[in-house]
């Protein structure tokens, strides 16, 4: 059996209390999560709804990857602007393994789009996408005994690495830095969960990002025994009006239509051909 596991938010929150006997994840009503299974022995992503559409027109694919894409908004719940702790991650009997840890995996850079630039490419320097992933429960038990001063119970090497969990996973536009793969949750006797986890978007001293746009995120869902998942997207909206971030949307999700002087261009090239290949054929 793995370790149960606290989330960050809520683990700060009661840092007096002791109570560590169960999973703790903050309570969110989210219209969708990402739909967590297995299949073969490797992890798969999928959309579950919980009565209404997301935000920017629903669920799809990127076009340019092939990849489930999962819009987000920051700022829908009282963390704040620049806070959000959606999709959630929902698993029902039988996804995983019970007892089993989930875990998201970071993948490349986090990229960035802005109605001025409408066009995607590695994220400002000065933005940060912060993930609070949930901490081992024996990291915590000790940080929290250190912190009230029980000597006896105090493991100062395990509340030593309390602060690389405390500063989350950290996406910019050169890579992922801090624990990667992230906890998410530990699978339920039957192999079930539901978690959301806090997402901020950040300027590079932990204030409220500088710099408002589309924010894209690619990641892996990965556990114990499984192979990872294919890669997964979230789209962030950020501080972009809805019309803005459709934009941003519909830029993944959309291949571009070819113009008129491309058709008229590959018409030609056809026609071409056909000439070259009837030429070719021509009785002697």
């Amino acid at each position: 059996m793995h370790p149960i596991i606290m989330n960050l938010y809520t683990l700060i929150r009661t840092t007096a209390s002791i109570a560590l006997a169960c999973v703790v994840v903050t309570a969110h009503a989210a219209t969708f999560d990402i739909l967590v299974g297995s299949s073969s022995g490797r992890l798969t992503s999928g959309y579950y709804s919980h009565g209404s559409a997301p935000p920017a027109g629903g669920f799809s694919v990127d076009y340019l990857t092939g990849e489930n894409l999962f819009p987000a908004n920051f700022g829908d719940f009282a963390g704040g602007a620049s806070k959000t702790n959606d999709p959630g991650f929902q698993g029902f009997a039988g996804a995983i393994s019970p007892g089993a840890l989930l875990y998201v995996r970071g993948v490349g850079n986090l990229q960035y789009w802005s109605p001025a630039n409408p066009v995607w490419t590695a994220a400002p320097s000065a933005s940060v996408l912060r993930l609070d992933g949930a901490v081992p429960t024996d990291i915590a038990t000790a940080y929290l005994f250190c912190q009230i001063g029980d000597d006896f119970l105090c493991n100062p090497t395990l509340a030593s690495q309390f602060s690389q969990y405390e500063a989350g996973t950290r996406f910019t536009g050169t890579g992922v830095a801090g624990p990667n793969p992230a906890i998410v949750d530990e699978a339920s006797p039957s192999g079930s969960f539901h978690a959301h986890l806090d997402w901020s978007i950040e300027n590079q001293n932990g204030t409220a990002a500088s710099i408002h746009g589309a924010y894209l995120v690619t990641l892996r869902l990965a556990s114990p025994s499984y192979q990872d998942s294919a890669p997964l997207k979230i789209l962030f909206n950020y501080g972009l009006s809805s019309t803005e971030f459709q934009q941003a949307y519909d830029s993944r999700v959309m291949a571009p239509v070819p113009e008129v002087p491309t058709y008229a261009l590959l018409a030609a090239g056809l026609g071409l051909i056909t000439m070259l290949r009837r030429r070719r054929h021509r009785p002697s």
